[in-house]
């Protein structure tokens, strides 16, 4: 992979995890240069990745800065365009997790087809609640390659994402989302302690991570109460055409 797609990528961490807010400068060129031992050229390659997903944007003769996302008035919102968990999009909030089951087995046909292993191939199932002030938020069910990281049920109980990114240099670069609508399951109506068959939302996910690997194959279902959800759109402007 390109250098200046690993520097697209930490930068592009720092960002969403807001250790580079919205709103404010982003370090220099000359910062960065030094900081990942590139040439300019290289550099402004990885600004360009940034600039064309609408996180960052320049000002002449100012600098560049984080772009500042669209304000709301509820903190309950998860934006579906930006690659990260609920501990890091409710960052300022309690975030707790009920391990509900986690074992590992070899994985299924789908499994194998989303994450692009061999049928011999071991995965973790593991499925929890995550719960926002005490309030129960979603039901997770997640497949991940054994190969990627050793997991048990303590890192379970915390940010998966934050573990994966501390421990096994991981980083969530990319995930490609289907969302839609479904009644209930009688398993996540008890996780979520709703009727059988009460409408919710569920988000399909296969995440990605700086390599182009997939690592994750999940499925999360929200409570009707809670399935509000954002979408920045940024145009690009290379692709515009009058």
């Amino acid at each position: 992979m390109y250098k200046y797609h690993d520097i697209y990528s930490d930068i592009k961490r720092d960002i969403l995890t807001n250790h580079y807010r919205a709103g404010t400068l982003l370090p220099t060129q000359d910062f960065f240069a030094k900081k990942y031992d590139v040439s300019r050229i290289t550099l402004k390659k990885a600004l360009h990745l940034l600039e064309n997903e609408g996180l960052i944007f320049s000002k002449q003769g100012s600098g560049t800065y984080v772009r500042q996302r669209i304000n709301t008035d509820s903190s309950d919102l998860l934006p579906l365009d930006l690659p990260i968990g609920t501990t890091y999009s409710h960052r300022d909030q309690k975030i707790t997790s009920k391990i509900l089951h986690f074992d590992a087995r070899l994985a299924e046909k789908n499994e194998q087809e989303n994450l692009g292993i061999e049928a011999s191939s071991p995965v973790y199932e593991f499925k929890r609640v995550r719960s926002i002030n005490d309030q129960l938020y979603s039901y997770e069910h997640t497949i991940m390659p054994v190969y990627i990281a050793p997991l048990d049920k303590k890192i379970l109980q915390d940010s998966i994402y934050h573990y994966l990114g501390t421990e096994a240099k991981l980083q969530l670069t990319d995930a490609h989302r289907t969302v839609y609508a479904e009644k209930a399951s009688e398993e996540a109506s008890k996780a979520l302690e709703i009727a059988k068959a009460s409408p919710v939302l569920v988000i399909e996910q296969v995440a990605y991570d700086q390599k182009g690997r997939a690592f994750e194959f999940s499925k999360s279902v929200f409570k009707s109460s809670q399935s509000k959800f954002i979408l920045d759109v940024h145009m690009n402007s290379d692709r515009i055409s009058l």
